[in-house]
């Protein structure tokens, strides 16, 4: 019986995910030298993986400055139940919200944002205001930035 703290992957899965993680663009056969595996064995287990919602996609890593999107910000979002289902609503309207994670403790929601300016901020802030109260904190900076899980 595995204990619920074993992955679900053995180690070579995890080298091949380790792989992906840093070249989702990788091929086959290029991760196969790697994790010395032939390019249709490391195909199976990517698909595998993929079917198992293991791998759940794959993504660009796009800049928001190339698109005069300068600031970032967290903001919170607290607020009751039965607004949720209008707040995803909204949510789903605004592109400037990059992510939403419903959260436990005081607040209901925590958002990351990018904005243009203060103004541009400003503005997202009110209308998110209509479903509650929020507080913002703008990032400085992002010194450490983790794309890469080595094992869950």
């Amino acid at each position: 019986m595995k204990s619920k703290l074993e992955s679900p992957v053995d180690e070579t899965g995890m080298k091949i995910l380790l792989e992906l993680q840093m070249n989702a663009r990788s091929t086959y056969r290029d991760i196969g030298k790697k994790v010395g595996l032939s390019s249709p064995a490391v195909a199976e287990r990517i698909y595998k993986m993929e079917e198992t919602g293991i791998i759940n996609g794959y993504h660009a890593d796009i800049n928001p400055d190339v698109f005069g999107h300068h600031i970032m910000a967290f903001i919170n979002l607290t607020t009751h139940p039965e607004k949720y289902h209008k707040i995803y609503a909204f949510i789903e309207t605004q592109k400037e919200i990059v992510e939403c994670h419903h959260i436990s403790g005081r607040e209901s929601f925590i958002m990351k944002v990018v904005s243009a300016s203060i103004p541009h901020l400003e503005t997202i802030i009110e209308k998110l205001s209509r479903f509650g109260e929020t507080k913002s904190s703008i990032v400085l900076s992002s010194p450490v930035k983790k794309t890469i899980m080595a094992s869950i």
